[in-house]
């Protein structure tokens, strides 16, 4: 009897003295305590990558609650997903730190953008349930609670069962708690829709080419105006030649080289009056092709479902 004793005591200690001597365990301990020590310096930034390192090795509800510790006056809503991390892990490994963690998370709660979400207690423990966040996938654990933590604006919550669906846009609020009702109706079988929330208008990636498509059109139209008015121009001077040659440059009366300056005038003109045509024209069609070959901006529709039938919210761009 004292032999089969022996055996199974040596059986059921075995897992835990080889934890106590892996090497993970080993270099978990040591970068917490590095971390620790950093911490108590007041260098959370050196602390940080140490505790994520440990937590890789070997996950602590000490790791967890270490980074709330730094994370906590910057930027409460990680601090608060660290100390509800650490609530659940607490309570998986039956560790004493379990009402710490939440009691923490709870005092930030105040500072945040909460939203709570009321299931049916029929829903609650059914198989399959999924509640999800602008798509994300919420771990169960923090929903049980009924609040979430969010950031502030608009969000998209969704309840999902087997063949029964809810969802419902709402926007949360710092330092407020938004409560929704989550109503599951029955679906035909479809996967449900993807939803995202609608944040208002969003960047046009084609304004910027349409812009310099108009800007083009525009510089093109001012120059077919500059080749009209030196077109005009030369051939008002041509009338002033064929006038001083008695009606006819071919057989021109007049002194030679009297009218070589009016002569050299008028072919500038002519110059002058090709040049603005043929850039006018080339920037009209580079315009034009510009403006149309922009790229358009892609329509985002949300769909939401309802017992009384569904309802379109879009954002046409």
């Amino acid at each position: 009897m004292r032999l089969r004793f022996l055996f199974v005591s040596a059986l059921l200690l075995a897992p835990a003295i080889a934890r106590a001597e892996s090497p993970d365990h080993d270099k978990a301990v040591a970068l917490f305590d590095e971390a620790r020590k950093l911490i108590d310096d007041n260098q959370c930034d050196a602390a940080m990558p140490k505790l994520e390192m440990s937590f890789r090795y070997e996950p602590s509800v000490g790791a967890r609650l270490s980074m709330a510790d730094c994370l906590e006056l910057h930027d409460p809503l990680a601090a608060w997903t660290q100390l509800r991390e650490a609530q659940r892990l607490a309570y998986l490994k039956h560790d004493d730190r379990t009402k710490i963690a939440s009691d923490r998370a709870t005092a930030l709660e105040s500072k945040l953008a909460m939203v709570r979400v009321a299931l049916p207690a029929d829903v609650v423990r059914q198989p399959g349930l999924e509640v999800r966040v602008d798509g994300a996938l919420i771990d169960s654990f923090f929903y049980e609670s009924g609040t979430i933590a969010l950031k502030a604006g608009p969000h998209v919550v969704e309840a999902t069962l087997p063949n029964r669906r809810w969802s419902q846009q709402v926007v949360a609020q710092l330092g407020a708690t938004t409560s929704v009702n989550a109503q599951l109706v029955q679906t035909s079988g479809a996967p449900p829709p993807v939803m995202r929330p609608v944040e208002g208008p969003s960047h046009d990636p084609g304004g910027a080419q349409r812009g310099v498509g108009l800007i083009l059109g525009g510089v093109g139209l001012a120059a077919l105006g500059v080749g009209g008015i030196f077109g005009g121009a030369a051939f008002a001077k041509k009338g002033d030649i064929d006038a001083a040659c008695g009606g006819s440059a071919q057989t021109c009366k007049a002194a030679p080289g009297s009218l070589d300056s009016a002569r050299s005038e008028q072919q500038n003109y002519a110059r002058l009056s090709t040049l603005g045509f043929v850039v006018g024209g080339v920037a009209v069609v580079a315009g034009v092709v510009l403006y149309l070959t922009a790229p358009r901006a892609k329509t985002a529709v949300a769909v939401t479902g309802s017992l009384g039938g569904v309802s379109l919210v879009g954002r046409f761009q």
